[in-house]
């Protein structure tokens, strides 16, 4: 192999390599923005399903409605990765009485 062949195999190669590993770099960057927002639709998720449940159990009843759209929110933050925080809140909004809203 010539001299100009193996500076032409180092050139193609080494651009090749830095190709890959720029889309790859795009890649993870990519990737690391999607598991931080959905670590923030986790956090948002816990914070409104427990400040609702707290309103609720002080209030002492919930509203067909209102204890659908929490379960809902509850099920979407565990499609989410969410762990077992919810779960107390949950079960205490699960035992609340259902209220009719015409009262």
């Amino acid at each position: 192999m010539t001299i100009w062949e193996t500076l032409t195999a180092c050139a193609c190669s080494s651009g090749l390599t830095g190709l890959v590993l720029a889309l790859l770099q795009r890649h993870w960057s990519r990737q690391d923005k999607q598991d931080c927002i959905v670590n923030a639709l986790k956090v948002l998720t816990v914070d409104r399903v427990r400040y609702l449940a707290q309103c609720y159990i002080r209030d002492g009843d919930i509203t067909l409605e209102d204890k659908e759209t929490l379960q809902d929110m509850h099920r979407a933050y565990k499609a989410l990765g969410g762990n077992g925080h919810l779960d107390t809140a949950m079960a205490a909004v699960e035992k609340l009485p259902i209220h009719n809203e015409g009262r």
